[in-house]
């Protein structure tokens, strides 16, 4: 599907997949899944505000993000701002409602 891309630092390849969210068993999931196909985790603390997600997601050039749905709102405002530009894809952890769509 593409959703960790091949990212060049430094003369070395990486994949990076994002987890916003508390201690639950899809972050286990995730992180598993992750380290099984040689993606690193980067992951998010759910107290960090705005302006931090937005600078993480930019060093990173993250294009995905896995989350539970109370952090959507912050990720989909940031998106429409501008304020990340290689953000495609998130996965939510929860039933995302058509509000949060």
């Amino acid at each position: 599907m593409g959703l960790c891309p091949d990212l060049k630092v430094e003369g070395v390849d990486y994949k990076f997949l994002g987890i916003i969210s508390k201690n639950r068993e899809e972050w286990a999931i995730a992180d598993l899944a992750c380290l099984r196909s040689s993606i690193t985790i980067v992951p998010f603390y759910d107290s960090l505000g705005a302006d931090v997600i937005a600078f993480v997601l930019n060093q990173t050039e993250l294009t995905t993000i896995c989350c539970e749905v109370k952090a959507i709102d912050t990720i989909t405002k940031l998106k429409k701002e501008g304020k990340v530009e290689h953000l495609k894809a998130l996965v939510a952890f929860d039933t995302v409602t058509e509000e949060k769509a």
